[in-house]
């Protein structure tokens, strides 16, 4: 079974709101939420997760570019901001937080193609943050596999090869990490 995406709109015009009702489940989508203004859409967001957000880019008190930063900067969910024509300055402002367009008055087909490229957007996003976090890490447990490796030439005489053996055995016979059996000759050492 298909799961279907969630969607929440956020619209300060009733009439738009009721046809986003209308044609989002239309499409496949549900609709897991509802704002009339900038605040409003944040804390929907927040509360249900959805898998994309369509903004008005006239919301009051919080405008639909700046929620779509906030969405964006918490990695809360894609942003397709709805545009009113004769606004297309704003596109060019907004393609940092948005990660997609809809300009009015919009097709069906326009709405499915700009929420479905929202959401795959957000997706290769997520997992370059996820890859990018792995790598930190990574980096991290080498920096400290190499400062282990280091102690170990300088207090036992060891050459760098046999200090990665030390290391990397004694892991395996502990069934740890390289890293913690290096965080533990670096503590060792320190104390």
């Amino acid at each position: 079974m298909i799961m279907q995406k969630r969607i929440i709109i956020a619209s300060g015009n009733k009439k738009e709101l009721e046809q986003l009702r209308y044609m989002l489940p239309r499409l496949g989508y549900r609709v897991v939420g509802e704002a009339a203004g900038g605040m409003d859409a944040l804390k929907v967001a927040r509360a249900t997760a959805p898998d994309a957000v369509l903004l008005d880019d006239r919301l009051p008190v919080l405008d639909g570019m700046q929620v779509a930063k906030i969405l964006t900067e918490e990695n809360l969910a894609p942003a397709v901001l709805m545009v009113s024509q004769g606004n297309k300055g704003l596109v060019e402002r907004a393609r940092e937080v948005a990660a997609a367009f809809l300009m009015r008055p919009y097709l069906e087909d326009q709405l499915y193609a700009a929420v479905e490229a929202a959401v795959a957007t957000h997706q290769k996003y997520t997992q370059l943050q996820q890859q990018l976090h792995k790598l930190q890490a990574t980096l991290q447990a080498r920096k400290i596999v190499e400062r282990a490796k280091g102690i170990l030439m300088k207090q036992k005489g060891f050459s760098e090869e046999q200090a990665f053996k030390v290391i990397q055995q004694t892991a395996m016979k502990k069934r740890t990490t390289m890293k913690a059996v290096a965080e533990a000759i670096i503590t060792g050492y320190e104390l």
